[in-house]
């Protein structure tokens, strides 16, 4: 059974700003991108666990579409995937 995605406030912030970003350096790639980190969250529906465990919060995993990091909480008695923010690689963990 596929899971379903929900994704914070929090994560669609960053997920904009991301995007505003990408339009205004590489407009040539960024819908590519953006499509890239859009089908990352549809493989987390089919496999939820595909994610690493974060060593000081063991209730988030991180899964890399680089130089993004997507962070979200499994929810499994839920069948629920929480999108918690899509951080990009050289900033610090949120």
């Amino acid at each position: 059974m596929d899971f379903k995605i929900r994704i914070t406030q929090e994560a669609i912030a960053d997920f904009e700003e991301i995007l505003d970003y990408s339009w205004a350096n590489f407009p040539g790639t960024a819908e590519h991108f953006a499509n890239g980190l859009l089908n990352h969250l549809g493989l987390l529906r089919r496999y939820p666990r595909l994610g690493s465990f974060r060593p000081r919060r063991s209730d988030v995993r991180m899964i890399v579409h680089y130089p993004i990091r997507i962070y979200y909480r499994l929810h499994e008695d839920q069948f629920l995937i929480e999108i918690l923010h899509f951080w990009h690689g050289s900033r610090r963990e949120p």
